[in-house]
C-alpha cells in the first residue's frame, strides 16, 4: 500500500523532504530540471551533502546551464547583469562542491552547440529516499520556491521501487517509458519519445468525463485544450485556473482567446502559480511534472501520477482548488484583442513544430561538469 500526502507550498514540501533526506540511510536520489546556486538551491544541496545515505546521486537538466532565475545566461557576458553572472558562478560552484563531497552528479540531455536539442528537456522533479519519494512541480531555486506549487509525497516500497528504477535508467543515459498500478495510484514515466502512448491514458480520462473537469496549469495548450473542448461540447463543465502574472504571457493570452470559443470558464489567479493538476469528476486527479502542453507531449521526459484516493482528492479541492477560485479574477478582468489572441496561438503553433522536431533528439546523462556537445 502507498501512503499519499499533499504538500502545498515550497515551505511545507521542503520541511518534510529535508527531514526525509536526513533520515535516509541507503539512498538519496534527487532530480530536477532547474537547480540553482541561490538560497533555495543551496539549502537542497546542503541537505544532499549532509545526508548519511550511502548512495547519493543528483540529476540536473542541462537547462540549468543555460537559464538562471528564469533568464538566459548564454550570450555576451557584458550584456548580462552582474547578479545573474554571479548566480551562474554560484550554481557551478555548488555542483563542484557536491562532486568533491562524494555526490555523483550527472547532467541530462546536453543541449548541444547549435541548441537543436533544446526542446528535449528532462522535465522531471523527483526525490527518492529509502522508502519515501516526492513527485510534482517544484524545482530547486528561489523563484520556483516563491511560486505557488505543490509536491506529492509517496511512502511505500512499491512506489519508491518504480521511481528509483526510473531514476536509474535516466542516470545511465537510457530513459525508458513505463507505468505501475498501485491500488488508488498509477504512476507513469514518459521518455520524451513515446509520450503519445503515455498521455493517451490522460486523454482517455478526459474523454470519459461526465460532469466536471478542473485544470490548473500555467502553460496549458493544445492538444489538451482540444480534448477539453470536446468534453465541453458534450456538456461537461470545464474550468481552467491559470496565473494572470504568467512568466509566459503568450500562453495566458492564448487561453483567454480560446476560452470563449471552446466554452471554458477561465479564472485568473493574481500571482504566478506553477501548480499543475487535472481533476476529473472528483474521481481522478492527474498531477506530476507535466504542464499539459504541447512541449510536454512532444519531447519532454515527465513523471505523472493518476490518483483515485478520495482523501487526497478532497485535500486537493480543499487546499488548492477552493482557495484559488475564491481569490481568482474572471477572464473578463483581463480582456485581450482578437488579434493578440490569434498571434499568441500562431506563436505557440510555431513553437510546437520546433518541439516536435526534437522528439528524436539524443537522450543522455553525462558527468558534471562538462556535458558533451
Amino acid at each position: 500500500m502507498t501512503g499519499l500526502e499533499l504538500l502545498v507550498g515550497a515551505e511545507a514540501f521542503w520541511r518534510r523532504a529535508r527531514d526525509d533526506m536526513a533520515q535516509a540511510r541507503r539512498r538519496l536520489l534527487v532530480q530536477a530540471m532547474t537547480f540553482e546556486g541561490d538560497d533555495a538551491g543551496l539549502s537542497v544541496a546542503r541537505a544532499i551533502a549532509d545526508s548519511p545515505a550511502g548512495d547519493r546521486r543528483v540529476l540536473v537538466d542541462d537547462y540549468s546551464r543555460f537559464v538562471i532565475s528564469d533568464r538566459s545566461i548564454r550570450g555576451p557576458a557584458l550584456l548580462q547583469p552582474r547578479w545573474l553572472r554571479a548566480e551562474a558562478r554560484a550554481t557551478r560552484a555548488m555542483f563542484d562542491d557536491l562532486v568533491r563531497g562524494g555526490v555523483k552528479v550527472r547532467v541530462t540531455n546536453p543541449i548541444g552547440a547549435l541548441r537543436l536539442n533544446y526542446p528535449a528537456r528532462n522535465h522531471k522533479k523527483l526525490i527518492v529516499t529509502d522508502d519515501v519519494a516526492y513527485v510534482g512541480g517544484v524545482n530547486f531555486s528561489d523563484h520556483n520556491f516563491a511560486w505557488h506549487d505543490f509536491m506529492l509525497r509517496l511512502e511505500g516500497a512499491e512506489a519508491t521501487a518504480f521511481l528509483s528504477d526510473d531514476f536509474e535508467h535516466t542516470f545511465a543515459g537510457a530513459p525508458k517509458a513505463g507505468s505501475r498500478g498501485l491500488g488508488d495510484l498509477r504512476l507513469l514515466s514518459l521518455d520524451g519519445r513515446s509520450n503519445d502512448q503515455g498521455f493517451g491514458e490522460i486523454m482517455d480520462l478526459i474523454a470519459a468525463a461526465r460532469r466536471e473537469i478542473i485544470v490548473i496549469s500555467p502553460y496549458l495548450t493544445f492538444p489538451f485544450t482540444d480534448a477539453l473542448a470536446s468534453a465541453a461540447a458534450r456538456g461537461v463543465t470545464v474550468r481552467l485556473i491559470t496565473p494572470l502574472a504568467n512568466n509566459k504571457p503568450i500562453v495566458r493570452d492564448y487561453l483567454l482567446a480560446v476560452a470563449g470559443r471552446f466554452g471554458f470558464e477561465v479564472r485568473l489567479v493574481r500571482e504566478m502559480s506553477h501548480l499543475k493538476g487535472l481533476l476529473i469528476d472528483d474521481e481522478r486527479l492527474v498531477v506530476g511534472s507535466s504542464n499539459f502542453d504541447f512541449a510536454s507531449l512532444a519531447a519532454e521526459e515527465e513523471l505523472v501520477a493518476v490518483v483515485a484516493d478520495r482523501g487526497l482528492i478532497a485535500a486537493f479541492r480543499r487546499e488548492i482548488v477552493e482557495p484559488a477560485l475564491a481569490d481568482a479574477l474572471p477572464a473578463e478582468a483581463f480582456p485581450i484583442s482578437p488579434l493578440r489572441g490569434r498571434l499568441a496561438g500562431l506563436g505557440l503553433k510555431i513553437a510546437q513544430q520546433v518541439a516536435r522536431s526534437a522528439r528524436g533528439a539524443r537522450r543522455d546523462a553525462v558527468p558534471w561538469p562538462s556535458p558533451r556537445v
